[in-house]
């Protein structure tokens, strides 16, 4: 199973390590065989890690940490505290070296490196060529074959502080004089290191009580993603459905008003068009009579009957043709407008009274001491304001004193908005910890968060003081403003009432050459009879 991964890193969330073995790889799920540390401080075999060097790196097959190491070396470091536990841990299940046998003291030779059980050691032991063999405990066997020098071959007497390591009595003699001050007996070092390891200790496991703390919070945060992702593709398909249900009805609506315009324009249309064509034959008629009476009569026949066409013709002229179309082709329902005023109420939808009230009720919890949440509902007040400064600023020129102080107020604004709108996520963000993951702040940043609070408050009054300043520039502009409002109406109306002036005498005018018109043309036919060329 060398090299492959046991227990995958996404897996690792399932696993209870307080049941774990410690002494077992991730990647071969076995006791560890001569470990090697990565700097992640992760722990494999070296077998597990063989062939994973790449470029003199190395990636952590757990965390994906990458480890640089040392020239020419295909595997990390050796884990020496890793490998201590595990021979001590294979020591302490040794079986006897003669008998094959497991007792419930073992025994472990020095001199012979073998372990003895309780029977072997009285029995095999006892002879003379066997007294001056060194046996010990088996569980004391690791501490007593360190007792000596490996250089010098004697016992240990002294730990140096300095440089932390033991020393014999040859080792001392050879140190300098000035490095001798930080030396201690073993007695000494061994109880200030049980104290030292003691205080690492302490700080680990609270570290791994924040880590567990931390673990539980996020799995928590976890949990809230999944359902603020069910809730808003909830939210997502309930709008879908609703504006495809707006969608629909307003097609239907918009269709049935089409046919009813089509309907309208094409019988008014009709009408008209059948009205023209009655009036082509009466029109073909009484101009092929005129041009045969006029050829076939005689002067006197001519003056008796030429009045008597010329009314009926002039008859035929005045009455009302509608020689213009009265509708246009133009089918307009205003579909795009009419879509957005329906789909308005869903994507711009204030809140109702509900909302507000909740908004200002606080949620209690159980705990006496339990702080409360209050909801803050940012983007109702977001889209509030939103919706009221962009209907103002549609009306405001692009140019001006007021769009001039518009844009300064915009540029402002939208700073300390943004700023707003962070310390209300970071404020809810704790307000969470504090109730819900129970989890615990640190002081700095609940002062951070409020002198941050205070810095935006002294800018917003800077900011509302700047622009009450500016109310009598603006009042200013307002009345000139009002006054040349007032002075185009003026010249509006009268400009109105110029065409209208106009469009009366150029009607006159089109009524005195309709009756000039037939005169004109009476005259030029009496004329050509009298004087045909």
């Amino acid at each position: 199973m060398s090299g492959e991964i046991f227990q995958p890193l996404e897996n690792l969330e399932l696993v209870d390590l307080s049941k774990s073995n410690p002494l077992l790889c991730y990647l071969c799920n076995e006791q560890y065989d001569d470990p090697c540390i990565l700097a992640c401080f992760h722990s494999f075999c070296a077998q597990c890690l063989r062939g994973r060097c790449t470029d003199s790196r190395m990636t952590c097959p757990l965390c994906g940490a990458v480890t640089t190491l040392k020239d020419g070396a295909s595997l990390p470091a050796a884990d020496l505290l890793l490998k201590f536990m595990v021979e001590s841990s294979l020591d302490e299940r040794a079986q006897c070296a003669n008998c094959d046998n497991e007792t419930e003291h073992m025994y472990f030779c020095n001199t012979c490196n073998q372990p003895l059980c309780t029977v072997c050691r009285e029995v095999t032991h006892q002879a003379k060529m066997f007294s001056a063999h060194d046996i010990v405990l088996l569980s004391k066997r690791t501490k007593d074959i360190h007792k000596k020098c490996s250089l010098h071959g004697e016992p240990y007497i002294m730990f140096s502080s300095e440089k932390k390591i033991m020393l014999c009595i040859k080792c001392f003699r050879d140190m300098r004089v000035e490095s001798r001050t930080h030396c201690v007996d073993m007695e000494t070092a061994y109880n200030q290191s049980c104290k030292k390891l003691d205080q690492s200790v302490q700080t680990i496991r609270d570290l791994q009580k924040s880590a567990s703390e931390s673990i539980g919070s996020l799995k928590g945060l976890v949990e809230e993603v999944k359902i603020n992702r069910d809730r808003e593709a909830a939210a997502v398909s309930a709008m879908y459905d609703a504006m495809m249900e707006k969608i629909n009805k307003t097609k239907t609506d918009l269709l049935e008003e089409v046919d009813k315009q089509f309907q309208e324009k094409e019988g008014q249309l009709k009408a008209q068009l059948h009205t023209l064509m009655t009036l082509l034959p009466t029109l073909h008629v009484h101009f092929m009579t005129s041009a045969a009476f006029s050829s076939s009569a005689n002067r006197f026949e001519f003056l008796d009957l030429a009045y008597v066409m010329m009314g009926r013709l002039k008859a035929i002229t005045r009455q009302p043709h509608p020689l213009h179309p009265l509708q246009t082709s133009i089918i307009d329902t205003d579909f795009k407008g009419q879509f957005a005023r329906n789909l308005e109420p869903l994507l711009f939808s204030r809140p109702g009274l509900s909302s507000l009230s909740n908004a200002s009720l606080p949620i209690q919890r159980e705990g006496r001491n339990t702080p409360v949440i209050y909801k803050m509902n940012s983007a109702g007040s977001s889209s509030r304001r939103s919706n009221n400064n962009g209907l103002k600023v549609k009306f405001i020129d692009a140019k001006g004193p007021f769009a001039d102080y518009c844009k300064e107020f915009e540029t402002v604004h939208k700073d300390l908005l943004v700023k707003c709108e962070k310390l209300k996520i970071r404020v809810q963000e704790l307000q969470r910890d504090l109730t819900l993951r129970r989890c615990l702040t640190r002081n700095d940043d609940v002062s951070t968060i409020r002198c941050n609070i205070e810095e935006i408050d002294k800018h917003l009054a800077n900011h509302y003081s700047n622009i009450d300043n500016k109310q009598s520039t603006l009042q200013e502009h307002w009345e000139d403003s009002l006054q040349r409002i007032g002075n185009e109406q003026e010249l509006y109306q009268a400009q109105l009432q110029d065409i209208t002036r106009l469009q009366h005498e150029c009607q006159h005018l089109n009524t005195i050459m309709k009756q000039l018109s037939s005169f004109v043309l009476s005259i030029t036919a009496v004329t050509e009879r009298i004087d045909p060329k």
